[in-house]
């Protein structure tokens, strides 16, 4: 047998080393009709369909007893599976004050009833309004025998397990052993559980035996109303039927620009070569990117210096990359912030972005290689750009910048960073030391609507909405931080920063947010140029070596710098 179990998040943790039931133990799928007046449509796919509901769905009622003297306990249970998805046992605990699980002594026998998605169907969604209204949900049921084991390593095992599953990719994940003492205490007032699945059977009444325009109908109605969730089972079950139902309600897709989408189609591809389907940790993730995008950084203007340095923050010292195009004289600089979910990316991989902009605007550019997450999480990485922005007007005369000419920018996180620490600037009484910010396709909330995720973040985009999603749990320090105007731009109030350019890829899952900055910039007065890129997705800046859009967005935010301070075209030609 093989026994895995499957958690609530993307990855499967370790199965709990529990002894595989006997033959007579092994569950039936499913063990009798479903009492629906057409059982048939309403039953699994796949045995895969009940465990997936499990994960998604752990809170289960524990039910057992004599009729008339019935005992039941809501508990969270994980589900074990054999090698084709399977139920073969839920896992749990019990209170140890609870005294139902003392009669499981003498008698196992348990039936635990789970309720997945579910929602009220109106009729008011529906072309055809002499239709009744219905309810479609998810359910399963589980005949089971109870084991328990109830011994400390017992308990520590089901603890973890469930903690680690539960806590799998939330901001600041929590662990057992943060409770330090308070854990053995706790570990003795449980009862842990293993329940040997007899027979599983489960509904799934998702629109089955509905008309195809009723049914589209429904998806529309469940997406109108934000009710996703149950929408997305909806779809799983609907033997492609429903494929245009929401697209029908919301723009398609653009196409993206030739040009850019053979960039595009080259990391991703090569991306997933190197990759070759294995799980990788962030540094070996890291290592990735940096080989796929190494020869899209080559060629490009050479600056006449280049020199990398150390500004000294709070949090120790930061290296810092120099392109000066006109060493000895007191030049505008921009200090720029890669991007890369907070979590990704280098002066490396944004090097010939950087030189172009320092070539075609006649400024120094300055990168900061801030401390990525998760090893580090915010606020460590805004804190080093504003004490590196303090750095540079401090000591920047002795390394050619003009103190008082300091832009400050990046693409997507960076820009995200950008506008963070200008924020935090104004607000303790610094605005003054930025001039201008140059910020590219930046993320502004954490909050992808559904239908950008729909059209720009799926898993063919160059950014999909599972990694904004990934990126940003990694980078804050707590869900309270989702809310900070720091990080979440929109939340902010805007009144006092300085003159904005935002480039935006017209397809990119990020564009919604980006217009809506641009817009609550301008009515908080604040100075803001804005450029749609059509045909372009997240990151298209970073091929520049191959892409005439890509080319006209940087010479865009080079022009707006050179607008802010005071420099003509014939200057920077002549420093670059």
């Amino acid at each position: 047998m093989n026994s895995k179990r499957q958690p609530p998040g993307p990855n499967a943790g370790r199965p709990i080393p529990w002894p595989p039931p006997s033959p007579d133990r092994l569950p039936r799928f499913p063990s009798r009709p479903d009492p629906m007046s057409n059982p048939s449509l309403f039953q699994p796919l796949s045995p895969r369909d009940i465990a997936d509901l499990v994960a998604e769905q752990p809170l289960a009622w524990i039910v057992s007893g004599a009729a008339g003297e019935l005992s039941a306990t809501p508990l969270p249970v994980q589900v074990e599976c054999d090698a084709d998805g399977h139920p073969l046992h839920l896992l749990g605990h019990f209170a140890r004050s609870n005294p139902q699980w003392r009669a499981f002594a003498d008698d196992p026998r348990a039936t635990v009833l789970l309720i997945g998605p579910h929602g009220y169907v109106s009729p008011s969604w529906f072309a055809d309004r002499t239709r009744a209204p219905t309810w479609n949900y998810a359910t399963a049921i589980f005949d089971v025998d109870i084991e328990l084991h109830d011994t400390p390593e017992d308990a520590d095992r089901l603890l973890r397990g469930l903690t680690d599953d539960m806590e799998r990719g939330r901001p600041g994940a929590w662990s057992i052993e943060e409770m330090g003492e308070r854990y053995a205490s706790l570990r003795k007032g449980v009862v842990g559980f293993q329940a040997h699945v007899r027979a599983a059977r489960a509904t799934f009444k998702l629109g089955q035996d509905e008309r195809d325009d009723v049914f589209d109908d429904i998806l529309r109605g469940l997406w109108d109303t934000r009710q996703h969730t149950l929408a997305a089972w909806m779809r799983r079950f609907d033997g492609g039927r429903g494929a245009d139902a929401i697209a029908a309600i919301e723009p398609r897709a653009k196409p993206l620009d030739p040009e850019i989408a053979g960039f595009i189609d080259s990391v991703i591809a090569e991306g997933r070569r190197i990759t070759a389907g294995r799980e990788l940790d962030w540094p070996e993730r890291r290592e990735i990117v940096e080989q796929v995008r190494r020869p899209w950084c080559e060629g490009g203007p050479v600056p006449a210096r280049t020199e990398e340095i150390f500004a000294d923050t709070r949090h120790g010292p930061v290296r810092l990359r120099i392109h000066d195009p006109a060493p000895g004289t007191a030049k505008p600089t921009l200090a720029f912030l890669h991007g890369g979910g907070w979590a990704m990316f280098s002066l490396d991989t944004h090097d010939r972005v950087m030189r172009e902009l320092a070539a075609r605007a006649g400024v120094a550019v300055v990168g900061i290689d801030y401390a990525l997450s998760p090893e580090v999480r915010y606020p460590v990485a805004l804190e080093q750009v504003i004490d590196v922005v303090r750095w540079l007007q401090d000591n920047g005369a002795a390394h050619g910048f003009d103190a008082s000419r300091l832009a400050l920018g990046g693409d997507s996180a960076g820009g995200n960073l950008s506008t963070g620490a200008v924020l935090k600037l104004r607000d303790i009484g610094e605005g003054e030391r930025i001039a201008a910010v140059l910020s590219y396709y930046a993320g502004f909330t954490p909050d992808c609507s559904p239908h950008s995720r729909r059209r720009y973040g799926t898993d063919e985009d160059m950014l999909t909405a599972k990694e904004v999603d990934t990126f940003w749990n990694y980078y804050i320090s707590r869900p309270a931080d989702r809310n900070s105007p720091y990080t979440h731009g929109l939340l902010a109030e805007l009144e006092g920063l300085p003159p904005y350019f935002i480039g935006i890829g017209e397809c990119d899952v990020l564009a919604e947010q980006n217009l809506a900055m641009a817009g609550k910039l301008l009515a908080s007065g604040v100075d803001v140029e804005v450029k749609l890129y059509r045909g372009a997705p997240h990151s298209f800046i970073e091929a520049v070596a191959v892409s005439s859009v890509a080319r006209q967005a940087l010479e865009d935010g080079a022009a707006f710098l050179r607008r802010r301070f005071g420099l003509g075209r014939a200057v920077a030609a002549a420093h670059g």
